[in-house]
């Protein structure tokens, strides 16, 4: 009985014990020449393998962002009536811009018990500010939001609310001013942490002071409705939607169904485009490893000549697509 095989191929010594475990470190030996061998045609099969395992992992991951923002949402808007500009880009909602002569026509619908008018605004230096009407604390903030510290800013008397993330970031306690478009405001309430980055990490003060401030005087972002019984909700939101032509309102349960069609459509694609993701990086995988058993016939003819098997000299090759694959697949998930 042979007790040691070795065989010399392109430099490498190979050797086993005669129990047929020798031809696994001849597989592994010859699958890293193989691969160190052909460096250039290696990286550009790793790197359509990395391409579609980056598209499909970046189109799911914007999916995931838009679920835990839509979430977000919903949490501020629950029972809740939101209405913005007719026809605002997506979720966009800075873009929208609504005449305040409208707030007391939709005060005047049946089942509405208050209206929160808030604007917002991008200010250079200090991020997001928002401005909301008097005695709307409660549906802008959530009902069990309190402050932390200090008290409500009056309209007028250039005062500020801050969120808690916004305070510790930048090292403000009550008193401190912040410089708004060439005018000091003092900080005289630090909200509570309530989780919810529109919240956390914003500037508020009252509506009239922001509207001076930035020129939008008699102009709002949107409308909170809430509504005199939760189920007046569904009731409101079609008489605005049918009787208003320059506003749209949605609740909770709209806004989700809208985002449920558009995830749906999303998934769509995701699946589709990994669909051709693998088919492409299954074809070029496919084209190398022929071309590469091509070039090994020699090769490939000598472990025969000792004793590899079919079965064998097929897994060398598998193997050596599957360490490949792995290495683009890796290299694709840590470009995210």
């Amino acid at each position: 009985q042979v007790t040691e095989k070795k065989f010399l191929l392109k430099g490498g010594i190979f050797r086993g014990n005669g129990n047929g475990g020798w031809w696994m470190k001849m597989m592994w030996e010859m699958m890293f020449k193989e691969v160190g061998r052909h460096k250039l045609r290696t990286i550009l099969t790793m790197l359509g393998v990395t391409i579609g395992i980056f598209l499909v992992t970046s189109v799911s991951s914007f999916s995931e962002g838009i679920i835990y923002y839509v979430n977000e949402r919903i949490s501020v808007t629950s029972g809740l009536v939101t209405v913005l500009e007719k026809e605002t880009p997506g979720f966009m909602i800075q873009e929208s811009e609504i005449d305040q002569d409208l707030v007391d026509d939709v005060k005047s619908i049946s089942g509405v018990e208050r209206v929160a008018e808030i604007l917002y605004a991008n200010i250079e230096g200090v991020g997001r500010v928002a401005g909301y009407s008097p005695g709307s604390e409660d549906i802008i903030r959530g009902v069990n939001i309190e402050l932390k510290e200090g008290r409500e800013s009056e309209e007028g008397a250039r005062e500020i609310e801050i969120g808690s993330s916004y305070a510790e970031k930048h090292g403000y306690v009550i008193g401190d001013t912040i410089k708004m478009e060439g005018v000091e405001f003092e900080i005289v309430g630090i909200i509570e942490e309530t989780g919810r980055n529109e919240i956390d990490n914003t500037v508020m003060m009252p509506l009239k002071d922001l509207q001076e401030l930035v020129g939008k005087e008699g102009k709002i972002t949107l409308m909170m409705i809430q509504p005199t019984n939760p189920e007046d909700a569904d009731f409101i939101e079609q008489t605005i939607n049918d009787d208003f032509d320059e506003i749209s309102a949605a609740t909770d349960k709209s806004i989700m169904n809208t985002v449920n069609k558009m995830l749906s459509q999303l998934n769509l694609m995701t699946f589709a485009l990994g669909s051709i993701a693998a088919l492409i990086s299954g074809i070029v995988i496919m084209n190398v490893m022929i071309i590469s058993v091509r070039e090994r016939r020699r090769e490939i003819g000598t472990m025969k000549a000792i004793g590899a098997t079919n079965r064998q000299v097929l897994l060398s090759v598998l193997f050596e697509a599957i360490m490949i694959s792995v290495l683009g697949a890796a290299v694709g998930l840590i470009c995210l």
